[in-house]
């Protein structure tokens, strides 16, 4: 036991990288969550990541501002049980937020930009394009290659397909989200984390 615990510390020492740039910034990361290749940089002051119990990172990138623009009191927050399998993930305002719930499933190279890098104006050049609040529900199914955009919501039970773009609000519980851009393409669905050949030995 004495072995396995630090080996288990041993992995969470160096399969973690902090580049915190800033004052009074947060990290929970509780001893159960188990993290592999991930990275975090901030830049800025009072942000917060809190992760809970269970979580599985592997080869995630978790960005808060910019070394050219830092930003202030945003929070990321990751619930019990869920998994990332790789993930680029990017908030650049300040008093921004992404909120993920429990259970949930992270495929291959998604990503999250709950902000733009660069302002758009309207002709009177007011700024249009400000990140805020991203939410995405318990139990939902992210799958490969899914780009998640700014202010989105998705729902629990959800799954967002394969190369799908998510560019707005839904709030439709246990459907499946797909396309350029997303929209739901069924409704009254269930997932879990067993195999179809799991589910059909069970039939038999």
């Amino acid at each position: 036991m004495f072995f396995k615990d630090l080996k288990k510390t041993f992995n969470r020492l160096f399969s973690l990288k902090i580049n915190n740039k800033g004052k009074n910034n947060i990290f929970h990361i509780p001893q159960s969550a188990y993290l592999r290749k991930v990275r975090i940089k901030i830049y800025g002051n009072n942000n917060s990541v809190i992760l809970g119990e269970n979580v599985y990172l592997h080869n995630v990138h978790i960005r808060i501002g910019f070394p050219d623009c830092p930003v202030d009191n945003v929070q990321i927050k990751i619930g019990c049980n869920t998994t990332f399998n790789s993930a680029d993930i990017q908030l650049g305002e300040s008093k921004s937020s992404l909120i993920i719930g429990e259970n949930c499933m992270f495929s291959f190279n998604v990503e999250i930009a709950c902000s733009d890098t660069h302002a758009i104006t309207d002709e009177l050049n007011n700024l249009i394009n400000v990140g805020k609040n991203t939410l995405i529900g318990s139990n939902v199914w992210i799958c490969k290659n899914v780009l998640i955009l700014k202010n989105t919501v998705i729902a629990d039970g959800c799954i967002v397909a394969q190369n799908s773009v998510v560019t707005k609000t839904f709030d439709e519980k246990n459907s499946i989200i797909a396309g350029v851009p997303a929209r739901v393409v069924k409704r009254n669905i269930r997932w879990n984390r067993k195999r179809p050949q799991e589910m059909l030995n069970n039939d038999l």
